[in-house]
């Protein structure tokens, strides 16, 4: 078998996924009564879940540490919180299950959010971008 080959067929068994990792911001001194949060979403070609959550991990690790941050005027420095969730990219939304997409292509479904809104209003707010309260459900 030529290494092209052994690679083509290796390539196969890999799976995309988006995993979804939380930053946050804190204080470095005195106190917080707020935490400003980044949910950053990564797109990540890997054999399985585990092997996708940890390379989303070491993703997030290698964000968060950055010096000589500021919040509200304060010392602060971007934290890595944790792997909020691993999904894989699915191929054809209407086909439930895992993906097995090999090769990404145009209006592939990367991730997906699921929550919940208190009103016909705070769901056009929500859909025009607007600031809103949300249940987030997973």
């Amino acid at each position: 078998m030529t290494t092209m080959a052994w690679w083509t067929m290796k390539r196969k068994q890999r799976l995309w996924y988006a995993a979804s990792v939380v930053l946050f911001f804190r204080r470095t001194t005195g106190r917080q009564r707020t935490f400003p949060v980044w949910e950053n979403v990564y797109l990540i070609e890997a054999s399985n879940d585990e092997e996708a959550r940890q390379r989303a991990e070491a993703l997030g690790r290698a964000e968060a540490g950055q010096e000589g941050l500021k919040l509200n005027g304060k010392p602060a420095e971007l934290v890595f919180g944790g792997v909020r969730k691993v999904v894989s990219c699915a191929a054809n939304p209407a086909v439930p299950g895992k993906s097995t997409v090999a090769k990404l292509y145009d209006g592939i479904e990367a991730t997906y959010s699921t929550f919940v809104v208190q009103s016909r209003k705070d769901l056009e707010k929500l859909i025009q971008g607007e600031p809103v309260s949300v249940l987030y459900e997973e």
